[in-house]
């Protein structure tokens, strides 16, 4: 049943449209989190740029992120902290334009996923996908927050207890990733549930968001291992393989979230089979 219903979604030309909406739309959504993140953490970390560095590049495969990414998430942080007001608007009118082609590519992939028949029409649409946008942006400056004050606490609590160096850099290691998988869970969990005009079940949805943030962790990972220990950097076609790299991730990533969607429903579908099953026996 499952992969009948795989087939006939058309995963991976679906996973191809979510991979090109999130190209287009993830630009304008870390300038206007991290305008707004860079904003509210310099009153409070003495280094608000390599705060907010080291929470978007955890989001990616180590080794695939490179000097350059860390470079221009700098260089923004560093122009917004010199020119709030004007970049916070700008980026916000730039950002809610782009990014809600996203949301409306991820609400027709998953109003296909779940076989949900209610639509939301053009104009009831476009505004929903405007109140995704800026929910999710406060979403990411709050996640951005809650770890960098976290990390903090950490930090501070092995140094409290006399313990540093490989123990200190373990216990961020172990945090950071645990609140990264943490994240995306609960992206994933919320996507799920309220972008399909009809609600999936919760259970459902945690199928689903379980599945998705488990095999994103484990391809982030895989991922990793290639851009630290295959690619060759010193080589000419090394950069262009690094940018390569990060497309044909997010593709996969693309796949993985569809996936995750599919295994729920076949779940759901086979539950409701046994239940009705046992009521009519």
């Amino acid at each position: 049943m499952l992969w009948v219903k795989v087939a006939k979604d058309d995963v991976f030309f679906m996973a191809g449209a979510v991979a090109f909406s999130i190209l287009v739309a993830t630009l304008p959504l870390l300038l206007l989190a991290i305008g707004i993140s860079g904003y509210v953490l310099s009153a409070q970390v003495a280094d608000p740029v390599e705060a907010i560095v080291s929470v978007v590049t955890a989001m990616m495969p180590e080794g695939a992120v490179g000097q350059d990414v860390a470079n221009i998430v700098r260089a923004v942080v560093g122009n917004v902290l010199e020119q709030r007001s004007g970049f916070t608007l700008v980026g916000a009118l730039i950002f809610t334009w782009f990014a809600t082609r996203l949301v409306g590519t991820l609400r027709v992939v998953v109003r296909h996923i779940f076989d949900v028949a209610q639509d939301r029409g053009i104009v009831h649409g476009k505004l929903f996908d405007v109140v995704v946008v800026v929910v999710g942006a406060l979403l990411l400056t709050l996640n951005i927050g809650v770890t960098v004050t976290f990390e903090s606490a950490v930090g501070f609590g092995v140094e409290v207890l006399g313990a540093g160096g490989d123990v200190l850099e373990a216990a961020k290691w172990m945090f950071g990733h645990g609140v990264a998988l943490l994240s995306v869970w609960f992206l994933f969990l919320i996507i799920y549930r309220y972008l399909p005009a009809g609600r999936v079940s919760w259970r459902t949805s945690m199928v689903a968001a379980t599945f998705a943030a488990v095999a994103h962790e484990a391809i982030k990972l895989g991922f990793s291992w290639y851009a630290t220990d295959v690619v060759d950097y010193s080589s000419t076609w090394g950069n262009v393989a690094v940018v390569a790299l990060l497309v044909v991730w997010i593709y996969y990533e693309a796949v993985v979230f569809i996936l995750g969607g599919e295994i729920a429903h076949a779940y759901a579908l086979r539950k409701k089979e046994i239940v009705n099953a046992g009521a009519a026996s």
